[in-house]
């Protein structure tokens, strides 16, 4: 008869990062005997729970599915500012966009005018996803390397400097004054 159970619940693994915004996250994972999967944030680490099943397999697809999964989810969401701040600076909405997972590149037109962005592209901070979907919205409007493009683009990016430049001055005078 057992008294006490000395078994092991839970074991934990910290080896690996999520990128989401510029910023590494630590991913721990943490092995239970609950048959779900999940992906949980706690303060600055993420916390993906598998079955004791996976322990000693090489979990590393399921790993990559999680995040993967993550970004899907979290894409629209972050997108949202940069594209309208896009619209703003380059005076132009595409149609439509859409969320879809794209095999080695982060963005792409449609035939049909749809700008299809990678969830992937989260994983970069805000700066490189504005200057990346200005470039993707001015490429819809002018044929790529004509020189209306890359005077559209050189404007879009001027301008993008100079909101860039408003927001520091901004976050500077808001430090100052809560000091």
């Amino acid at each position: 008869m057992k008294v006490l159970n000395f078994e092991k619940k839970l074991s934990y693994k910290s080896y690996l990062t999520i990128a989401i915004l510029g910023n590494s996250y630590k991913l721990n994972i943490k092995y239970t005997t609950s048959n779900s999967i999940e992906l949980t944030k706690k303060d600055f680490e993420f916390e993906l729970t598998l079955p004791k099943k996976f322990k000693n397999l090489d979990n590393i697809d399921i790993i990559n599915l999680s995040i993967q999964k993550l970004y899907t989810e979290l894409a629209p969401k972050e997108l949202e500012e940069a594209l309208e701040l896009a619209r703003h600076i380059v005076k132009f909405a595409p149609e439509d966009y859409k969320v879809e997972n794209l095999k080695n590149e982060y963005y792409k037109i449609a035939r049909n005018k749809i700008l299809v962005i990678s969830p992937d592209i989260i994983r970069y901070s805000r700066e490189i996803i504005n200057t990346t979907l200005i470039q993707a919205f001015c490429k819809m409007q002018f044929r790529t390397n004509s020189n209306a493009y890359k005077e559209a683009l050189k404007n879009a990016m001027t301008q993008y400097e100079e909101y860039r430049l408003h927001i520091e001055k901004e976050n500077k005078k808001l430090k100052i004054g809560v000091a």
